[in-house]
């Protein structure tokens, strides 16, 4: 399972982590996959900052304090915050193209199941995305441009466009503590998928 930046580290894990590890993990659970670039403030003083330290060779220098909410590197910034970084893999600005060059591979995992678990109402997703439409291309991206296809409950059946599937909790925030029953209905569809296996 892997919670909001958990997500870009599971999706990583699948591309780059040791083969023989990855082919043992059958389930993963993306819940709140969303963008630390894409926020409603405006962070191109810091990236700017970030991009000089980096060209000089200062990657691992940190950013000041007000840069960001834990202590963070120069490296690490750019990952999360400047358009293209190793950790923008979220971002409804991305193309679909670009969204397949960076979720594409989880397609490609044959004894894989995914689910992507989004919230109707994240507070750290900004006002101008829209979250249902995301959701549909992330997934989409995650498997290679093949349409997933909801049954008639509106839940997704593995199998029926790919192996990663969405899952839109509408009333549910980032951490799921708000709305009564999201995180029962995020934990009944990881199950789901766990006893396929």
């Amino acid at each position: 399972v892997g919670h909001s930046t958990g997500c870009q580290n599971s999706i990583h894990f699948l591309k780059y982590g040791q083969e023989d590890v990855v082919e043992k993990v059958k389930v993963v659970a993306l819940q709140a996959p969303v963008s630390d670039r894409e926020t409603e403030e405006d962070h191109s003083e810091f990236i700017s900052h970030a991009q000089k330290l980096v060209a000089q060779q200062k990657g691992e220098e940190m950013m000041p304090r007000s840069a960001f909410w834990a202590p963070i590197t120069a490296s690490r910034y750019l990952s999360l915050l400047d358009m293209n970084g190793e950790d923008d893999f979220f971002s409804s600005d991305l193309t679909d193209e670009q969204l397949r060059e960076r979720l594409g591979h989880v397609g490609e995992k044959k004894e894989l199941d995914l689910i992507a678990v989004y919230s109707g109402k994240d507070e750290y997703v900004p006002s101008f995305v829209d979250k249902e439409v995301l959701l549909k291309r992330l997934v989409k991206a995650m498997n290679n441009g093949v349409e997933e296809e909801d049954d008639d409950d509106g839940q997704v059946e593995s199998g029926k466009g790919g192996n990663a599937r969405g899952l839109m909790l509408e009333d549910a925030n980032h951490n799921l503590y708000k709305s009564e029953g999201d995180g029962a209905r995020f934990v009944s569809a990881v199950g789901r998928l766990l006893s396929r296996w």
